[in-house]
């Protein structure tokens, strides 16, 4: 575990590395529509360009592990893995990156842990790896994540209408950012 957090008296949330033994559960998280339903680059077939087959998805998953672009790790709790989360596309010149989260198992979502993982993961992007800048991309509908965003301390930057296609129709995004300078005022 690289970092973690008491929530309460025997309770942790935690990141550690990725490991190839996530991955079945990490293909279960993608064909799962419940999990899916909001996310505005797919990993379900056809539903985005992260995925092109089952067997592309740990090739995938492996590429996403070797990168010196993207940093993921696993969300992890006394209850075991319950998400991944990351840093994607890593700009080391401009100093900005991608923040992107899956909170895979349905019984954790609505319960902090998001919140918890995303507060852990911005004081490795800020304090660790010396960020300027991380933003991020939501589905406008998905009234739980924006405000998971907005509690974190993320800045409302716009819309983009009908931004992108799931389930048969068309889903507007928002974008969020945040500075250094913002997170330092934040925690």
């Amino acid at each position: 575990m690289f970092c973690e957090l008491e929530l309460n008296k025997g309770s942790y949330i935690g990141l550690r590395a990725i490991s190839e033994d996530d991955f079945p559960q990490m293909r279960k998280w993608a064909d799962d529509d419940e999990i899916t339903h909001y996310m505005i680059m797919g990993m379900r077939p056809g539903a985005g360009v992260l995925f092109c087959g089952w067997d592309d998805l740990d090739v995938e998953y492996a590429r996403f592990l070797k990168s010196e672009h993207d940093v993921i790790f696993a969300i992890d709790t006394e209850f075991g893995l319950i998400g991944i989360i990351g840093l994607y596309n890593i700009n080391w010149v401009a100093r900005n990156t991608e923040l992107r989260i899956i909170i895979g198992r349905p019984e954790f979502l609505g319960k902090g842990y998001g919140t918890y993982a995303i507060q852990l993961l911005l004081r490795y992007a800020f304090d660790k790896l010396n960020l300027h800048r991380v933003y991020l991309g939501c589905n406008h509908a998905d009234a739980r994540a924006n405000g998971c965003y907005k509690k974190c301390g993320f800045i409302f930057e716009g819309t983009s209408r009908d931004y992108h296609y799931r389930n048969g129709r068309y889903y507007d995004a928002n974008h969020y950012g945040m500075l250094k300078e913002e997170w330092k005022k934040h925690v």
